[in-house]
C-alpha cells in the first residue's frame, strides 16, 4: 500500500488538487461579493474573523494529524500493521477527548469573552457569538476527521481528499444561499451551514478510511498508552511550531479588528482570501509529496530524498510565482472588477501579502523531512519566534508609525521571508547537506514573481475595472510567455523531464535520472 508512487498516481494527485483549488477559486470569486452584498462589508468581516480565531484550535488538531500520518505511513512502509493499528486507535481516542474538551472551552469563550475582546457591529453581538461557536465546533470535528483521513496518506489517494473538500465547500455555500433565499440574511444561517458541512466532512472521511485502508480497524483493544508517549514526544515541539504558525498565519484579521476596527477587517479579509488560496495550493503539493518523502527517509534513500525535494522546490516556486505575479500586477483592475472601485486603493497591499509566499511555497514540503527525522525542536522554536515577532512588529507599525493596514501587511512580509529562509536552511542541515542548498531555487521563485508582477503592473494601466474578459485577455498572454520562458531558459534537462512525466500522467515520485555530470541538487 505504501511505496514509490509510480505511473499516474503523483500526476492524478496534483491534477485533482488543482481541480479542487480551481473550484475554490470560482466559489470565492462569487461567494465573497455575494456575502458582502447580502450582509454588508462590516458584518461580513465577522465571518473570516471568527474563522481566524478558531484557527487557533488547529494548534492541537494539526499536531494529531501530522503525528498519526507520520507514524502510520512509517509503520506500513515497514510492513508493521499491528503498530499502525495501535497508533490509529490510540490517536483517535486522544483526538476525540481533545475535541470534546476544546469545544467546551470554545463555547465558554464565545459566550463570555468573544463580544468583549473584539469590536462588534451594533446589534450583532449575540449573532456573532453563535457564529463563533458553530465555526469552532466545525473546526473541532476536523480533529477527529484528520485521524480517519490518515487513510488517504496511507493509500496515497489524495484525489479522495480533494473530492471531499470540494463537496464540503459546495454544501456549505449552497446551504448559505438557500438560507439567504428563504429568510432574511443573518449570521446564524452562516453558522448552521458551517456546522452541517463539518458533519458531512467527518462522515465522508470515515467512509473513505474503511474503503482505502481496510487494514486499519477500529478496536478499543488496540488502544496503547505507550503510543501516547510517542505523540507527546513529537507533539511537544509540534505544539510549539503550531503556536508560532498560528500566530503568524492567523493573527492578521484579529489584529486588524482590534487595532483598526471591523470596517477595516471587512476590507482586508477579501485580500487575505487570495493569500489563503495560494497557500492552499502550496500545502496541497507539499501534502502530496509528504508520504514519499517520509518513505525515502524511512528507507534511508537520501539521494532520492534530496533529488525530489530539490526539484520540488524549484518547480513549486516557479509555479506559484505565476498566479502571484499576475494577481499583484493586475490587483488594481482585479479588485475594482471583483469588489468595486472602493477596493482599488487597497491594491498595493496585495504585493506585501503575496510576494513573500513565493519563498514560503518553495520550501513548504521540506517540513515533511524534519517530521520524518523527528527533528522538530528547531523548527518549533523558529516558528514561535516568527509568530511573536510578527505580532510585535505589526502592532508597532500600526500604532506607533500609524501605517494602518500597510503596517500589518509589511510586518507579515518581513517575517515570512526570514522564516522561510531559516526553515529551508535547517531542513538542508537535517539532510546533512549545505544549508544554502535550496537558496538558489527559492531566490529564483521570488525573482520570477517580482519580474512577472512588474510586467503585469505595466500592462494593468491599459485595463479599466469592470471587465473580466479584458482582464483575461491581458493576463493570459503574459502568463503563457512566463511559462514558456521558465520552461526553456530556467529549467534544466532533468527538470523538463520531470514536467513531461507529470503532464503525460507518468508522474512518478522516483527521481528522473539526471544527465551525466549534472549535480545532485
Amino acid at each position: 500500500m505504501i511505496g514509490a508512487s509510480t505511473h499516474r498516481r503523483f500526476a492524478i494527485n496534483v491534477a485533482s488538487g488543482l481541480g479542487s483549488l480551481s473550484l475554490g477559486l470560482l466559489l470565492g470569486l462569487w461567494y465573497t461579493p455575494y456575502m458582502i452584498r447580502r450582509l454588508g462589508v462590516t458584518v461580513y468581516g465577522l465571518v473570516p474573523l471568527a474563522g481566524s480565531i478558531t484557527n487557533y484550535l488547529t494548534i492541537v488538531t494539526t499536531i494529531i494529524a501530522s503525528s498519526v500520518a507520520r507514524f502510520i505511513v512509517a509503520d506500513l512502509a515497514r510492513g508493521d500493521a499491528v503498530s499502525a493499528n495501535r497508533h490509529f486507535n490510540t490517536f483517535l481516542a486522544a483526538a476525540a477527548a481533545i475535541a470534546v474538551a476544546l469545544f467546551s472551552l470554545s463555547a465558554s469563550f464565545g459566550l463570555t469573552l468573544f463580544p468583549i475582546l473584539f469590536k462588534m457591529p451594533l446589534g450583532q453581538e449575540r449573532a456573532s457569538q453563535g457564529l463563533f461557536i458553530a465555526i469552532a465546533g466545525t473546526f473541532l470535528l476536523s480533529t477527529i476527521s484528520n485521524v480517519f483521513a490518515s487513510s488517504i496518506w496511507v493509500s496515497n489517494r489524495f484525489e479522495i481528499q480533494y473530492l471531499i473538500e470540494g463537496a464540503t465547500s459546495i454544501l456549505r455555500v449552497g446551504l448559505i444561499v438557500l438560507f439567504f433565499t428563504v429568510w432574511q440574511p443573518a449570521l446564524w444561517q452562516v453558522g448552521i451551514a458551517f456546522a452541517c458541512a463539518g458533519v458531512f466532512g467527518l462522515a465522508a472521511n470515515i467512509a473513505a478510511c474503511w474503503k482505502l485502508a481496510p487494514s486499519l480497524r477500529l478496536r478499543a483493544s488496540d488502544f496503547d498508552r505507550s503510543k501516547l508517549a510517542e505523540l507527546g514526544q513529537m507533539g511537544g515541539w509540534l505544539l510549539v511550531y503550531q503556536v508560532g504558525s498560528v500566530l503568524f498565519l492567523n493573527m492578521d484579521l484579529i489584529l486588524v479588528n482590534v487595532l483598526l476596527g471591523p470596517d477595516a477587517g471587512g476590507h482586508y479579509a477579501p485580500l487575505v482570501q487570495w493569500l489563503s488560496l495560494l497557500r492552499m495550493v502550496a500545502m496541497m503539493v507539499a501534502g502530496v509529496l509528504g508520504p514519499p518523502l517520509i518513505v525515502f527517509h524511512a528507507r534511508r534513500e537520501m539521494d532520492s530524498l534530496l533529488r525530489v525535494s530539490g526539484q520540488a522546490a524549484k518547480l513549486m516556486g516557479l509555479l506559484i510565482a505565476l498566479p502571484i505575479g499576475l494577481l499583484c500586477g493586475f490587483s488594481g483592475p482585479l479588485l475594482g472588477t471583483w469588489l468595486g472601485r472602493s477596493f482599488v486603493a487597497y491594491a498595493p497591499l496585495t504585493w506585501l501579502l503575496l510576494i513573500p509566499l513565493s519563498l514560503e511555497a518553495a520550501q513548504m514540503h521540506l517540513g515533511s523531512i524534519t517530521i520524518a527525522a523527528n527533528k522538530v525542536r528547531v523548527p518549533g522554536l523558529l516558528s514561535l519566534a516568527s509568530g511573536i515577532a510578527y505580532v510585535g512588529a505589526a502592532t508597532l507599525l500600526t500604532r506607533q508609525f500609524r501605517l494602518g493596514l500597510f503596517g500589518i501587511a509589511l510586518a507579515g512580509a518581513a517575517v515570512s521571508l526570514g522564516r522561510s529562509a531559516l526553515l529551508s536552511a535547517y531542513a538542508a542541515r537535517v539532510m546533512e547537506r549545505r544549508e544554502n542548498v535550496f537558496a538558489g531555487k527559492m531566490a529564483g521563485a521570488l525573482t520570477a514573481a517580482l519580474i512577472l508582477g512588474s510586467a503585469a503592473f505595466g500592462a494593468s494601466h491599459w485595463v479599466t475595472p469592470g471587465s473580466w474578459i479584458r482582464l483575461v485577455l491581458f493576463a493570459a498572454p503574459l502568463g503563457g510567455a512566463y511559462l514558456l520562458a521558465a520552461y526553456l531558459f530556467i529549467l534544466k534537462d532533468e527538470d523538463r523531464a520531470r514536467v513531461k512525466h507529470i503532464l503525460l500522467l507518468r508522474g512518478s515520485i522516483e527521481p528522473v535520472p539526471a544527465p551525466a555530470g549534472s549535480p545532485l541538487a
